[in-house]
């Protein structure tokens, strides 16, 4: 049995780089899109999706996970591949948002059946539009089949994780 995943609950961002999670809270903030909760390593992005099971007054079920693939403690992928056993949060959706353009790390990351893979942009307007999609995705009723091809940085999934 999967969480309803809430289309207002906030964006949960997993990110230890600083300067990343300031560019994003900004790009957030010009979108006009409340609710980024961050957590600066994998450990803690593990802690706070336990407690909002047990206490989602104080941990809001997120609407989405944003995860950062190069993270201390557990990396992204381990965090997804967590994400995905867990019955009570196995359905919310994952998004990729690292530096990383590996193949290997792409084609993982679909395979733990993430739901959109997107490298991050240099440019502070395409952060702010990558915001505005974050909004258009909550907002949908779509969820995973939710179309991210337009999205600067977007990695569609190598026809072997497929």
């Amino acid at each position: 049995m999967g969480v309803n995943v809430p289309t207002t609950g906030p964006v949960l961002y997993a990110e230890d780089d600083d300067n990343d999670v300031f560019f994003l809270q900004r790009a957030f903030l010009k979108a006009n899109l409340p609710g980024l909760k961050v957590v600066h390593d994998g450990q803690q992005a593990v802690d706070y999706l336990s407690a909002s099971e047990g206490d989602p007054g104080k941990f809001p079920v997120p609407s989405l996970v944003l995860l950062d693939i190069n993270l201390t403690l557990l990396s992204g992928l381990e965090v997804l591949a967590w994400i995905r056993k867990q019955p009570a949060v196995a359905d919310l959706p994952v998004l990729v948002f690292t530096s990383s353009s590996q193949e290997k790390d792409i084609e993982l990351a679909y395979r733990l059946n993430v739901t959109a893979y997107v490298t991050k942009p240099s440019a502070a307007n395409n952060l702010v539009e990558f915001a505005h999609v974050l909004r258009a995705f909550q907002e949908s009723k779509s969820g995973v089949a939710f179309d991210f091809s337009s999205v600067s940085g977007y990695r569609p999934p190598p026809l072997r994780a497929r």
